[in-house]
């Protein structure tokens, strides 16, 4: 497997050539795990790599890795390993993240997943079951806020601050995976929040709705009333659109930077020196804080060690429809999740990193294809940027279910050169990549069925799978190039 390297706002491999990258979220939130949730073995990766894919999010949490305190979870640790060989066997790129959400599981009281009850102060708040979604436990959740604080002011547990031994678990992490051919990098922790200061940000929240739905030319007031008396909920819901969503969040901006600047961004770099000390190799996914999941703007600067910029960093943006989570997450509105990610296109270009989306999606029922037209609307998006993407989440029998044809579809994998466009018409049933280089070289790209390749372009088929898929190799020389795949079944 190739190293992957950063050039500006693209991945680059040792050829120069720029890599994309897709794949799944495959996540384990379970509590006192003696070994890792979903059994990834031959015939998963056999599937995984016949259907394009070439990436993980592997979602894993502080409480099954370090159960007490520098207790490393050593049967849990060797099922990892055993995922990370197939993954190196079938050429898939793993991102290690140390997931949270809540902060912690509250040993099964809550409905989070994270730190360890040995990790979690609370000050005597009791977690409690969410009354209709679980991420109201940020909005109202006292337990989640001060277990926050407690983190982001490092105060000691057994005798240690709480980011000291955060930063412990990853250097064993870093120790353990740092020589693996399958490792892209590292993913510190999933959607941070700001604790108690949200309180304030969710106050200001509510009075900029407010006076949006009272005031903005840009919200639909009548069709708010009109939806209401006629219970039409996909109107009221798109009566919001995204080109108001900016207006309302950008009153949160202020609020948001200041825990980017003067806790998140400590917080990098501090796990990434940690990091550094064990190995040079991996990136390190700069992630977003939970309420930027909607449009807020990210404040964080570059990632930086002993005063120097980290060469190996990248953005992973996280975005879901304000309807995530709930069953009207069939209504979710595309112009709006596309709003929120231009948002993150915006740091991106300021950071000058690359990107690997790092969840989107997030449909409960995999097998629900209702809302496969508003996720279309987000892959195009993607291509549109160049960046990759890892879809939430996997369900364990994902690889048979309809989701595959939402997924599984033609994409640049290696190209050896500047990339201008590529994209996917469906009705056509063409793949077109447009690129240009200044030298000769071999690109590869992913076609997801049946195909024959126009303007006599030299192509080789590298590997070929039994639905008609196939990963094909495509020689050129200097200049501009437009590659199209028309597909015949």
């Amino acid at each position: 497997m190739e190293k992957i390297a950063a050039e500006g706002l693209k991945f680059v491999d040792g050829e120069g050539r720029v890599r994309l990258f897709n794949g799944f979220n495959i996540d384990d939130k379970l509590l006192n795990c003696e070994r890792f949730r979903y059994e990834l073995d031959e015939e998963f990766f056999r599937k995984y790599r016949a259907y394009g894919l070439n990436f993980i999010r592997l979602a894993v949490t502080w409480q099954n890795l370090e159960p007490q305190p520098e207790k490393y979870n050593e049967s849990y640790l060797r099922s990892i390993d055993g995922i990370f060989s197939l993954a190196e066997k079938y050429g898939v790129y793993i991102l290690l993240d140390v997931h949270q959400d809540l902060y912690s599981g509250y040993d099964g009281e809550g409905v989070g997943d994270g730190a360890p009850m040995w990790a979690t102060l609370t000050d005597g708040y009791k977690s409690k079951k969410p009354l209709f979604v679980w991420a109201e436990g940020y909005i109202f959740g006292k337990w989640v806020h001060r277990a926050f604080d407690h983190f982001w002011n490092n105060d000691p547990v057994f005798g240690m601050g709480l980011q000291d031994r955060y930063a412990r678990l990853w250097q064993m992490l870093a120790s353990r995976y740092c020589d693996s051919p399958a490792l892209f990098g590292f993913d510190l922790m999933n959607e941070p929040f700001p604790g108690s200061d949200a309180k304030k940000m969710m106050l200001r929240l509510v009075r900029s709705v407010l006076a949006a739905v009272l005031f903005s030319r840009k919200i639909k007031r009548g069709r708010i009333l009109k939806s209401l008396i006629t219970r039409d909920m996909a109107g009221l819901l798109d009566s919001v659109g995204g080109n108001a969503v900016r207006d309302i969040m950008k009153h949160i901006d202020s609020l948001s930077a200041e825990f980017d600047l003067k806790k998140y961004s400590p917080f990098l770099n501090k796990i990434t020196a940690a990091i550094r000390e064990i190995t040079k190799n991996g990136f390190i996914m700069i992630e977003q804080a939970y309420l930027c999941n909607g449009g807020v703007k990210q404040s964080v600067p570059p990632i930086t060690v002993n005063s120097e910029r980290e060469k190996l960093q990248c953005f992973g943006p996280h975005a879901y429809d304000m309807t995530v989570d709930t069953p009207l997450y069939k209504y979710a509105n595309a112009d709006r999740v596309k709003a929120f990610f231009s948002e993150m296109r915006r740091t991106q270009l300021r950071l000058d990193v690359p990107v690997v989306v790092g969840e989107w999606g997030g449909c409960s029922d995999n097998k629900d294809t209702s809302w496969f037209p508003h996720a279309l609307e987000l892959l195009d998006f993607f291509d549109e940027q160049h960046w990759g993407q890892a879809y939430w989440d996997y369900h364990g029998d994902d690889l048979d279910s309809p989701l595959m044809g939402l997924l599984c579809r033609p994409h640049p994998v290696a190209v050896a050169g500047e990339i201008v466009r590529y994209g996917y018409d469906r009705e056509k049933e063409i793949f077109t990549l447009r690129f240009t280089s200044d030298s000769p070289g071999e690109s590869i790209i992913y076609l997801h069925k049946k195909f024959e390749m126009s303007g006599g372009v030299d192509c080789e088929t590298l590997e070929q799978y039994d639905s008609g898929a196939a990963l094909v190799k495509i020689r050129t020389q200097a200049g501009e190039h437009t590659v199209e795949a028309h597909f015949t079944d």
